[in-house]
């Protein structure tokens, strides 16, 4: 399709529309775009007016689809200044008709002309950097050029309008008095005269501008008010600068932003700086800041505050400080790693800890343990224990299906099953209203009973919303006292049965208890209980989903006698499957089914470690409640597996009540159940009252709720408090930490909401009080104890269970390698056998100088068997066909070379005679690759000499005391990955090798998502920068954890992995195979093995070139010129850049065939295979090329060669200026875990002592905006590989382009790929997308592959049922044959039933292909389409003739 249309109209084209003194000398229409391009000439400026008319007609003619665009030259080439500035006002006005911002800040500006640049002054340097920003300089300059005049530079500058705002202002002031005045006068007559009206000024006076020295003597306004200001009023706001970053302008300003809390809420400022060193404060600086309101376009329209005065207050954050004598230990607190609802890091608990003088803390996270090692950072070297602990989820698997069982044949029993109606949830308070009842003979019902109740006080409407009993129906009802002995002889000596049965036998017992004087305790069968175990699958179990899955009738829910039928029904069910399992006596009924432990109620169990027995015991207690008993979300515990466990352990029970979080003690005594609160405090050690707040839950104002008040908590901490002490118990008093200020609890409440596990409002919203209280604060809490009982559970009882602990250490120290015999021997020993293989023996002296300086490293600190480990590991792998490559830093150490373990030589680039009689050597010590060398002959023997070397110091690997555990990361192939896996288990046991555990918490974007979502579900209107504070408190909480992709964690033999930590699953996932480490692998990065086992498809891509060609890899050489000519050029392929739509020929190539880094090869034009290596470097790091070194290299001040490419550059650099080594190695360690912008403090020690070496500037800078970045040895392996897979690309292209679509098979559509025009478009198409998934760039990548591949001339035969492989693409004549994979929609099942039965003999109809290789009828249309099945019969039936 043509893209645009070119017309030669008639001369006069626009005499017929009256305008004179205009020509058009060509139309030119672009159908795709809608656009019309008037190519005119004018005989002079002042007839562009004749535009305006010609304008309205054609938009009149063709409509306000078409784009119309005029062109135009003149007649004179001179024109007056005067008419020069008309047309750059009739661009601009042209421009703000179309142009939201343009409208915005182009209001008010001023033009000058000098030399070739126009100047447009505007008012504010906001004004400058949004235009500049919106790259609206461009669009000015090319609307000019359209008016004809070109060859002149736009420029926008800011300057002073306030005479022209004052004079503005007087004129609307003038109106509104005028107004004012107009209406006084109309209303005189009638009321007394209004007072005058108050006129604010929109603008200060004054040139304005950034001040520091003025102060701001205005008072300063709520930050909530701002919100209620207009555009361009005055502000004044204080508070403390909790974010703030600054960038340089298109002018060389500097924008510097500031994000301002008073704690209630938050906004954004801007100023703009002549210099950084002009803005002198900090994060945690207070500031009062004076300037306009503006709206800001640039940011979504954000109300911000353009400052013009800025002041640093002489204040600070006060610290809470914790002034007792004797202060208590805190025995409860959660951090981020509880799951979605603890907002502070561990580091911060330990520092409030310590800031309150505290001896001792504890950590107990919800179910985990992950927060230990942190926990143990933070405190380390000061005065601090930690105790570790964990907040467990206890099922009581010693809880009876049938309380207080009978010695009674089941189908024999009488069974009363009932349901009450209440005023509420709190069994101590609220009334009975109605008793619903149907009594069972075995399974066959034989009476009912129904009572309304009068409760002697008014329903509240809840109730009445919910059970549909009003105060009518009850008023003329009896009152409990008068049904309750009716009721009791209803139920005999009968079982009693309900629904969820400690709720309804609470207010039973309860008033059995009051009006007849009974301590009554029958029988008694939860359904509940019961349906949990006999439907083990089922996803809810309440009385509504239950009757309904099982078919039973329930016709008024929430009235007592429908639900008791039900339930009857349900529970004659229940007796059948019981009956069915040869369950006779109601005694056998527990444990007759196996218990679902993963969905029966959990109750929450406090678990502290005394000692490092203790701590094991618990990392297998947290192991097993991921792993064996893993339901509903929750790591579960039995309480018989933990009372097994509890040695080294002190077991308390906490008295909390909330949300998914409750002790069984408070649930009991809640139920009103105190015998059982009796019987169940023998299992605790202690136990731990929690403040009246905490259970702001349950508590409803109609009093509905649990409690009715705090004084039911204080009643039931008084009760407890007094039994505790009966038996003999420790009493504690806690905060249940969940943050540390009182107003945190917003942010507890967005991770809630986030985390999509809660469903009213109460669960999550509700000011729990988790605050982290100071001892008076505690005890002032429980004063209603007492005084003296007040500081026995805060102070006394907390410090005597502290001295109860030992101090322990979560993972121990020293490195714990796995054992192999003689491992430091066959280590030395390999080393040198390669060694004198290549270089001789005795060796060159450089060689066995680094050979010893590593081995004195790798044997003296332990790190022999990591070697011979990766070493067995890759021999694996190459015996049986597979290459692999190094990753990380393995490839600076030359004995993993020697080892075989990396291909990468650490040495300087250097010549190497490969005749064994010979092995003559020259080493050039300089910065370089060895293949890069030009070719030399062997001075001694007269034969080529092989070119080797990258010069990688050791160091980057294990630091210069040599004593860093060695990360050796290796790429297998994809295919061979999983048997790697088994092999590593084999050598070192299946039960000491573990997957590498990650944990996933909230990152900044997706905190602000989490935050912003409350926001708006809540209707809270808050700015950007209130977003962004609660966000950053957001971030970091644990979302979920996973695991490392690779990594296997090796245990020794002799030692467990509860020695170090626990184990789970990958993202709590019981479905999966793996286990990980519960904790992240990096903090075990010191004790234990790690060995990066990854999957990757370079070596699958080797494995399958060598096959079709039989190359063997190791003889490619990798400065092959004409296969690095594909760097930089499309020569070596012998196609055109048009061709292949690419400068550069990388297509497919591994690590250089992305868009982005092909466009980093056409900017740097590499020649070489160091600089390819840089570029490898530049392109994988986080912010290193991108917002970094692109920048430095573009504005002159350094070059490719000058940049920080690997992190090998910043360590040999810093020495070369004469920085210390091991100060060199720390900082290029800080730099490339991207810790400069996460630790300024550090950040800014380590950058003024680079400064003080004469460290330039901008390499600093570059330095600080580092977030990730690779180690040469990296780089170079990746290299190797692509120069591999390239020189087939170059020599071999058949096999290339087989093996490359061989991996891609999943991305290869057979319909669209084998039609280049189809391909083609497809291209268009996918690159006119302003974003692509991975799926479509996938698609993206093969259609470029295939386009490169037919310009080479190469083409596909066609896809056969009998002749293609099943997923390869097979060279065959000189083309490619379509694999039947390449088919999309047949399967892999398919694809294999297609292979098997086509050996077994050829197909006699399409009926007879269906059938036996099970493919569907769309798949045979498509097969009969593209001719890749002959032509057969439909079915296999045929005619005789006789």
């Amino acid at each position: 399709m043509r893209r645009e249309i070119r017309i030669r109209p008639q001369r006069n084209i626009f005499k017929d529309m009256g305008i004179e003194n205009i020509e058009i000398t060509e139309i030119v229409f672009s159908e795709r775009n809608k656009k019309m391009d008037l190519i005119c000439v004018v005989s002079t400026p002042q007839d562009l007016k004749g535009l305006d008319k010609a304008y309205e007609n054609l938009k009149k003619k063709f409509g306000n689809e078409l784009d119309i665009n005029f062109k135009i030259d003149y007649l004179t080439k001179e024109i007056t200044k005067e008419n020069f500035l008309e047309i750059i006002e009739r661009v601009i006005e042209k421009l703000k008709r179309t142009n939201a911002i343009s409208k915005s800040f182009l209001y008010l500006y001023r033009i000058s002309i000098k030399n070739e640049v126009i100047d447009i002054e505007l008012k504010n340097e906001m004004a400058v950097e949004t235009l500049y920003s919106s790259n609206l300089d461009i669009k000015i300059q090319t609307l000019l050029e359209n008016y004809g005049i070109r060859g002149f530079r736009v420029n926008f500058i800011s300057g002073d309008f306030n005479s022209e705002i004052k004079s503005i202002e007087t004129e609307i002031e003038n109106k509104i008095i005028t107004l004012n005045s107009k209406v006084a006068e109309k209303v005189s007559t009638e009321k007394a005269p209004a007072p005058p009206v108050e006129i604010k000024s929109a603008v200060p006076m004054g040139r304005g501008g950034f001040s520091k020295k003025k102060d701001i003597k205005s008072p300063s306004m709520p930050i909530s008010e701002f919100k209620e200001l207009i555009e361009n009023e005055i502000a004044v706001v204080e508070g403390e600068l909790f974010a703030t970053e600054g960038r340089e302008l298109r002018t060389g300003k500097i924008l510097q932003v500031l994000r301002i809390t008073d704690g209630e809420d938050s906004i954004t400022a801007k100023i703009f700086l002549n210099s950084p060193e002009d803005f002198d404060v900090k994060v945690g600086d207070f500031v009062k800041i004076s300037g306009k309101k503006q709206i800001d376009s640039f940011e979504n329209n954000e109300e911000i505050i353009l400052v013009n005065i800025l002041n640093k207050l002489d204040k600070v954050k006060s610290k809470k400080i914790d002034s007792a004598d004797e202060k208590m230990i805190e025995l409860h607190t959660h951090t981020k790693m509880s799951e979605m609802c603890g907002v502070e890091d561990v580091k911060g608990i330990v520092g409030r800890a310590l800031e309150y003088g505290h001896k001792a803390v504890a950590i107990t996270d919800y179910g985990v343990v992950h927060a230990f090692p942190f926990a143990y950072k933070a405190a380390k070297g000061k005065d601090i224990k930690i105790i570790f602990g964990c907040e467990m989820y206890m099922v009581d698997d010693t809880q009876p299906m049938v309380q207080n069982a009978k010695d009674v044949l089941i189908d024999e029993e009488t069974y009363v099953v009932f349901d009450l109606e209440t005023l509420g949830l709190n069994s101590h308070k609220n009334e009975i209203i109605e008793i619903g009842a149907v009594k069972l003979q075995g399974r066959r019902i034989v009476d009912r009973y129904s009572q309304l109740i009068n409760p002697g006080k008014k329903i509240p409407k809840k109730i009445q919303d919910i059970t549909g009993i009003d105060d009518a129906l009850v008023e003329n009802m009896p009152t409990i006292d008068k049904i309750l002995p009716d009721f009791m002889e209803f139920i005999g000596d009968a079982t009693l049965v309900a629904h969820n049965a400690p709720f309804d036998m609470g207010f039973l017992k309860r008033d059995i208890k009051k009006y007849m004087e009974i301590d009554y305790n029958p029988a008694v069968i939860d359904t509940l209980q019961m349906a949990r175990d006999l439907y083990p699958d089922q996803k809810g179990y309440g009385l509504k989903p239950m009757t309904k899955f099982l078919k039973v009738a329930l016709e008024n829910h929430h009235r007592a006698v429908d639900d008791s039928q039900a339930t009857a029904a349900m529970f004659a069910i229940f007796l059948e499957k019981y009956l069915e399992n040869g369950v006779t006596n109601q005694l056998d009924m527990t444990g007759a089914f196996p218990l679902n432990y993963r969905k029966q109620d959990i109750r929450n169990v406090m678990v502290l470690v005394k000692d490092l027995v203790g701590l094991k015991n618990l990392y297998k207690l947290v192991s097993q409640a991921h792993i064996d008993y893993f339901g509903s979300k929750k790591p579960r515990i039995l309480k018989t597996v933990l009372n097994e466990n509890r040695e080294g352990l002190i077991i308390g029970a906490p008295t909390s009540i909330h949300f998914s979080n409750s002790g069984e003690l408070s649930e009991a005594y809640f139920r009103n159940d105190l015998s059982k609160v009796e019987r169940l405090i023998d299992f605790y050690d202690y136990i731990e009252l929690q403040p009246r707040i905490g259970f702001s839950e349950f508590l409803d104002n109609d009093e509905t709720g649990a409690i009715a008040s705090f004084k039911d908590v204080e009643k039931m901490n008084r009760y407890l408090y007094d039994l505790g002490k009966e038996r003999g118990k420790l009493v504690t008093g806690s905060s249940n930490v969940h943050y540390l200020e009182k107003e945190d609890h917003k942010i507890r409440s967005i991770l809630l909401y986030g985390s999509g596990s809660v469903f009213r409002e109460n669960q999550y919203r509700v000011d729990n009080g988790f605050y982290f209280r100071t001892t008076d604060e505690l005890l002032e809490e429980f004063n209603y104890l007492g005084e003296d009982v007040s500081k026995e559970i805060v102070v006394e009882a907390t410090n005597k269970l502290n001295e109860m602990i030992e101090k322990v250490q979560p993972i121990p120290s020293g490195f714990y390698p796995p054992k192999i015999d003689n491992a430091e021997n066959i280590v030395r020993e390999m080393t040198y056998t390669k060694a004198y293989e290549l270089y001789g023996n005795p060796l060159p002296e450089n060689v066995e100088a680094r050979i010893e300086r590593e081995l004195k490293a790798i044997i003296g600190n332990g790190f022999s068997v990591l070697y011979l480990s990766a070493q067995k590991l890759v021999k694996k792998s190459l015996d049986n066909g597979y290459l692999v490559g190094s990753r990380g830093s393995v490839g600076s150490s030359i004995v993993a070379y020697m080892m075989g373990i990396t291909e990468v030589n650490a040495l300087y680039p250097h010549y190497l005679c490969t005749n064994p009689e010979c092995k003559h050597s020259e080493f050039i010590e300089r910065e370089g690759a060895g293949v890069d060398l030009p070719d030399k002959i062997c001075p001694k023997c007269g034969i080529q000499m092989k070119k080797d070397g990258h010069s990688i110091p050791f160091e980057v690997f294990m630091g210069f005391n040599g004593d860093k555990v060695p990360d050796i990361d290796l790429n297998f192939s994809g295919e061979y990955q999983s048997e790697i896996h088994r092999y590593c288990e084999e050598l070192f046991g299946k039960s000491n090798v573990f997957k590498a555990g990650t944990i996933s918490t909230l990152a900044e974007k997706n905190a602000e998502g989490y935050v912003r979502k409350f926001f708006e579900d809540h209707s809270i209107f808050s700015g950007r920068a209130e977003v962004m504070r609660m966000a950053q408190k957001c971030e970091g909480a644990k979302k979920t954890t996973g695991q490392h992709p690779g990594g296997m964690i090796v245990v020794p033999q002799g030692n467990s992995i509860y020695e170090f930590c626990p184990v789970q699953r990958p993202a709590n996932d019981q479905n999966s195979d793996s286990t990980t480490t519960h904790y992240d692998y990096h903090v075990m990065d010191e004790q234990l093995v790690k060995l990066d086992i990854l999957g990757h498809d370079d070596p699958t891509t080797i494995k399958i070139l060598q096959e079709y060609t039989g190359v063997d890899v190791y003889d490619i050489p990798l400065g092959d010129p004409e296969t690095l000519k594909i760097f930089s050029g499309t020569e070596a392929l012998g196609v055109t850049q048009e061709e292949i739509g690419s400068v550069v020929g990388t297509y497919g190539v591994p690590e250089f065939g992305t868009g982005f880094v092909r466009q980093m090869l056409v900017d740097t034009m590499p020649t070489t295979f160091a600089e390819l290596v840089r570029i490898s470097g530049l392109s994988h790091g986080t912010d290193v090329w991108l917002n970094n070194a692109q920048e430095f290299v573009r504005e002159g001040k350094a070059t490719l060669s000058q940049v920080i490419s690997v992190r090998d550059d910043i360590m040999n650099f810093l020495i070369d200026q004469g920085i210390e080594k091991g100060t060199a190695f720390k900082i290029m360690e800080f730099v490339r875990k991207g810790q400069p912008s996460k630790n300024v403090a550090q950040w800014k020690e380590y950058s003024d002592l680079m400064k003080s070496h004469g460290v330039p500037e901008w390499y600093i800078e570059s330095c600080r905006r580092i977030k990730y970045m690779f180690p040469k040895g990296h780089a170079v392996a990746y290299v190797m590989m692509a120069m591999r897979i390239a020189y087939f690309k170059v020599h071999y292209p058949l096999a290339f382009y087989a093996a490359y679509l061989s991996r891609k098979v999943e991305d290869f559509d057979f319909e669209l790929m084998n039609d280049l025009v189809k391909v083609k478009e497809k291209i268009q198409e996918l690159n006119r997308e302003p974003k692509l998934d991975v799926k479509k760039k996938a698609q993206l990548a093969v259609c470029e592959i295939i386009v490169e591949m037919h310009a080479r001339g190469f083409e596909f035969l066609n896809l056969d049922v009998y002749k293609s492989h099943g997923s390869k693409f097979i060279i065959e004549d000189g083309k490619i044959r379509v694999p039947l994979m390449g088919l999309n929609g047949l399967g892999a099942s398919v694809m294999e039933n297609i292979v098997r039965e086509r050996e077994l003999g050829r197909f006699i109809s399409y009926e007879d292909f269906k059938r036996r290789t099970k493919t569907s009828q769309t798949t045979v249309d498509k097969l009969k389409e593209f001719n890749c099945i002959e032509s057969l019969s439909e079915t296999n039936q045929t005619t005789l003739f006789f």
